[in-house]
């Protein structure tokens, strides 16, 4: 692949270094997530067993992908949408995200509740239905809007912290009464008053007409991006939801290697969320070096975490899963090469297509990589359980890096003719009105 300076960093320019205070302070913020969750895993599974384990896992699973949906592209092009807005404004365009994002919400909701407690173990349909509801809602996170202020406190205070007191209150409840369900309940109302919290904090709230008129043209503008995140959603979840049709026997040990890899994963995003907005905020002749930087930074942590994921994970399934669920050293490999990739990929995504507005591109790469793990992993899955499954997310996200080269050459080839098409900014939401 070339290197991101053949886009062009002027001539003399001096080399970038890392953003690290930004970096740091967003990098300790999924490790404040994980505490709560490897608290809740080995209390579900001693409870829920290992079918309990599944349905919960499955409703994760479904969840995640509803609420990669639910974002509908706001993580990639809202970052950039804040950087000439003034705070007012910002509040405004955090509503308009949100009220767009709830009509969305109206109608992926039900779907997703219903597609869990289908496909849910029996005797579990209401866990694995409410679990998917809880999950979807942090598809209305305001993460984005963190990521573009630069504000990793706002993000701790009205979210991650208020996340971790809900999870372990629910696994204290779970603990004390023996029920699993409770902890879909919890989840989904704490999650909602946070939701709640934060907007009426932040966001400058209004039911005007100019304001739904401004939310409607914000899901005609966003349809791109939104596209994006409903195949990466796809990618996400149906996995999980294949392994289930295809090898229900595999189905517990698979998610709990998908559900760990996700925590994985969310070590990870801070790397590249945080140079997202540094990479945004530089001028377009800037940009390349700190593309080159952000994409080795976080290709290098993703490297680093697939080999320990691959190494230390299967020593310590016992504990995680309280020995209801193993996790072998041949499904650990083949999730190690996927948080691998997905580093890789994602920086690319985020920190290289997204700041220069190359949206279809990312569409392209997202729908490949869709289709290959919807046909690799239901054809792996039912000939060799859970690491076919395993085995058929990780050509997921090598497919996704095949589009991904060919997009980049494509880009260098315009840069080398002297085309300086960065792709469509596209009309600002806050335009015309909603106030």
């Amino acid at each position: 692949m070339a290197a991101p300076s053949d886009l062009g960093a002027p001539a003399g320019a001096r080399a970038p270094g890392l953003p690290w205070r930004r970096m740091t302070s967003f990098a300790g913020l999924p490790l404040i997530s994980i505490v709560g969750q490897l608290t809740l895993i080995p209390v579900i599974a001693s409870v829920g067993g290992a079918t309990g384990w599944a349905a919960v896992g499955l409703g994760q699973a479904l969840g995640a992908g509803a609420a990669t949906v639910l974002q509908y592209g706001w993580g990639f092009t809202g970052p950039r949408l804040l950087v000439p807005l003034g705070d007012h404004d910002r509040g405004r365009l955090l509503w308009l995200s949100m009220l767009s994002r709830l009509l969305v919400a109206g109608l992926v909701l039900p779907v997703t509740a219903a597609a869990a407690a289908v496909l849910a173990p029996d005797g579990h349909r209401w866990l694995a239905a409410l679990t998917a509801l809880g999950a979807a809602t942090f598809g209305l996170s305001a993460f984005w809007y963190f990521v573009g202020v630069g504000r990793a406190g706002l993000a701790a205070r009205y979210e991650t912290v208020p996340r971790l007191v809900v999870l372990l209150g629910a696994a204290l409840v779970v603990l004390l009464t023996q029920d699993v369900l409770w902890y879909a309940v919890i989840f989904l109302v704490g999650q909602t008053l946070i939701i709640v919290w934060l907007t009426a904090r932040l966001a400058v709230v209004s039911l005007s007409r100019d304001t739904w008129a401004a939310a409607l043209r914000a899901l005609r503008t966003q349809r791109a991006a939104a596209a994006t995140d409903v195949v990466v959603a796809l990618t996400q979840s149906m996995p999980t939801s294949i392994v289930a049709w295809a090898a229900p026997g595999a189905l517990a040990t698979f998610s709990a290697g998908d559900r760990i890899v996700k925590l994985a994963q969310s070590g990870i995003q801070p790397l590249f969320n945080a140079f997202q907005g540094w990479v945004s905020e530089a001028p377009g002749g800037h940009m390349a070096p700190r593309m080159r930087l952000a994409v080795a930074a976080t290709s290098t942590g993703g490297l680093l975490g697939g080999v320990a994921f691959a190494i230390g994970l299967p020593p310590v399934d016992r504990v995680l899963f309280a020995g209801e669920v193993p996790v072998g050293y041949d499904v650990a490999v083949w999730f190690g090469v996927v948080l691998a990739l997905y580093a890789l990929t994602s920086s690319f995504n985020f920190n290289v297509l997204a700041p220069v507005g190359r949206t279809g591109h990312i569409l392209r790469s997202a729908t490949t990589g869709a289709v290959v793990a919807i046909l690799g992993v239901a054809a792996l899955a039912h000939e060799f359980g859970a690491v076919g499954g395993a085995a058929g997310v990780a050509l997921a996200q090598l497919s996704i890096l095949a589009v991904q080269v060919l997009a980049w050459r494509q880009l260098v080839r315009e840069r080398r003719a002297g085309e300086r098409r960065v792709g469509p900014a596209g009309d600002h939401p806050l335009a015309g009105g909603a106030r």
